[in-house]
């Protein structure tokens, strides 16, 4: 338990940097809208969580020292991660498991389930009598709750917010000579729900329709230069998908225009067209 701390500990130091870093980088806008990770929570509010809830001993150590104001994390795999600190625990179940205005109980919520972070709506919980801090997801507005493991650990899932972007904008200069290449997912891998994750980010699809992309492998989810491989490769490494990466040559990549994959600032894959053709084939190949 004492190692788990110390890895809680370290991660929470590093998410700190990091927005702090984030602060550095755009001073003017945190002037107007201050975000801070503080590192000291209330006893008050651990006390209102501890009583309500019989809390996993690593999860309570993470909400003594995790105390974010304002803070979110987007990443390549998250849209505005949400991750609640002690006083937004509680007020964090509802709409889950609890409707504040009628204030009924939702019976179609497992109610072993506590809400830790939510990222645009879709929940990440811990259930509460394994006594651990596997993490499970679900997407929201399906209609039913479909959770699947999302993270082994809450360490893993602290850590998958300080992933970088797997791809930054390049230029693209009229010298430069660059190899190109297909990159295909070909199978779930370890963790199917982080490759589903994946596919629905990278092709702008629903969830449902990232499950029939996965069941049609392979999937061809890259089309372009080597930079642009390069990063797509270790995404899906991160992820411990299955993939395969085809190199190509000059006149299959100049079919259907000339396909280049680059990054908003927010990190989400977008496309640039070089012709008024489709820029990326998101066939069978």
């Amino acid at each position: 338990m004492k190692n788990t701390h110390q890895k809680i500990d370290a991660v929470i130091e590093k998410m700190q940097a990091a927005v702090e870093k984030m602060r550095v980088q755009d001073p003017q806008f945190y002037a107007k809208y201050p975000m801070h990770l503080m590192t000291d929570a209330g006893e008050r509010a651990l006390r209102n969580v501890s009583e309500k809830w019989r809390l996993p001993g690593e999860y309570l150590h993470f909400l003594k020292h995790y105390v974010p104001e304002s803070v979110t994390w987007s990443t390549d795999e998250y849209i505005n991660l949400n991750i609640y600190g002690a006083k937004d625990v509680s007020q964090g179940q509802w709409g889950y498991n609890y409707n504040p205005v009628t204030n009924e109980d939702i019976l179609d919520w497992p109610n072993n389930y506590l809400v830790i972070a939510t990222d645009e709506g879709d929940p990440y919980c811990i259930d509460l009598t394994r006594g651990d801090t596997v993490i499970y997801t679900a997407e929201h507005g399906m209609g039913t709750w479909d959770f699947s493991i999302a993270y082994d650990n809450l360490v893993e899932f602290l850590q998958s917010v300080l992933l970088p972007c797997g791809a930054e904008d390049w230029e693209v200069g009229e010298d430069v000579q660059y190899d190109y290449y297909k990159v295909f997912i070909t199978g779930e891998g370890r963790d199917k729900i982080k490759t589903l994750m994946f596919i629905k980010k990278t092709l702008s699809c629903d969830y449902s329709q990232a499950k029939s992309y996965l069941e049609k492998v392979p999937l061809l989810v890259y089309k372009g230069i080597d930079l642009g491989a390069v990063k797509i490769e270790t995404q899906l490494k991160c992820i411990s998908a299955e993939y395969e990466i085809l190199k190509i040559g000059m006149d299959e990549f100049l079919i259907d225009g000339t396909p280049i994959i680059e990054t908003s600032n927010e990190g989400a894959l977008t496309e640039r067209k070089s012709t008024t053709t489709k820029l990326v084939d998101f066939s069978n190949g």
